[in-house]
């Protein structure tokens, strides 16, 4: 990843290019930091908390609840709420095509890039490698 060419704005535009297309409403609202950010699939609604207090980039945990509201099943759950710890089931999907969407915006030179830029949890590292070598191979 290249900072210098790839900033923050570029990636949350791109992203909320992405959510338009597909009619999904994005709200930034500055709450508490113990407020997790939210997706709810049903109303095809993603609201991000950027004072939300975790370790995981705002524009990584972004795409993950754009994911839920794109590429999740809205009857498994009615709202989602973004823990960087959730493993299982539409929680592992939704990290899964977070990590996708963000190598299709703009490819890492390596998985450790794109573990340190976006500040993804350490056990979703296999998951990241297994992306990048699809992408790579693409490419």
């Amino acid at each position: 990843m290249n900072e210098d060419i790839l900033t923050t704005e570029n990636i949350e535009n791109t992203l909320l290019d992405i959510a338009k297309r597909n009619f999904v409403d994005v709200y930034f609202l500055n709450m508490k930091s113990s407020t997790p950010d939210v997706a709810i699939p049903r109303d095809d609604t993603v609201v991000m908390n950027p004072n939300f207090t975790t370790k995981v980039s705002l524009m990584y945990r972004f795409s993950h609840e754009l994911s839920h509201v794109l590429y999740g099943d809205p009857d498994a759950q009615a709202v989602y709420y973004f823990s960087e710890y959730g493993k299982r089931g539409e929680e592992r999907l939704a990290h899964r095509n977070a990590i996708r969407m963000l190598m299709s915006i703009e490819m890492p030179t390596s998985v450790n890039t794109f573990m340190e830029y976006y500040h993804v949890p350490s056990w979703l590292e296999k998951d990241v490698d297994r992306t990048f070598r699809e992408l790579a191979y693409l490419e």
